[in-house]
């Protein structure tokens, strides 16, 4: 290993190996990283999509829709808000029309749309 002349080139090339495994290991979670970020953040937009959506369907909910919640889901899609004025933009990252409904019920209401690249989960392409 070590002796009177200083590193071999035996010794320097392991070292160097072993500087080189960690390096990459690193770059490789810094990508894992940065690409969780990269998608909470694009979750993060959506999800304001789907709240904007739910918004307006408790606006149409309470001051336009003529029968009271039960426990059945009622369907409110962009054209029912589109007639009171309370459809929302609905518009991905890179400008793309996106389409989507709310389904709601005495208790909950809840946002759904879809994207090029985003879907809520539990989305039903038949109740738009």
């Amino acid at each position: 290993m070590l002796n009177k002349k200083g590193w071999g080139l035996r010794e320097m090339l392991v070292l160097s190996a072993v500087l080189i495994i960690f390096l990459m290991v690193a770059i490789y979670y810094i990508y894992r990283l940065y690409g969780d970020l990269n998608r909470d953040l694009n979750n993060n937009y959506y999800y304001d999509l789907e709240a904007k959506l739910e918004g307006q369907a408790r606006v149409y909910i309470d001051d336009y829709l003529t029968q009271d919640l039960d426990n059945n889901y009622l369907t409110i899609t962009r054209g029912n808000l589109r007639n009171y004025n309370l459809d929302v933009e609905l518009k991905d990252k890179d400008g793309k029309a996106c389409s989507g409904y709310v389904k709601a019920n005495k208790d909950e209401i809840n946002g759904y749309i879809k994207c090029e690249d985003y879907e809520t989960d539990g989305y039903e392409s038949w109740r738009e």
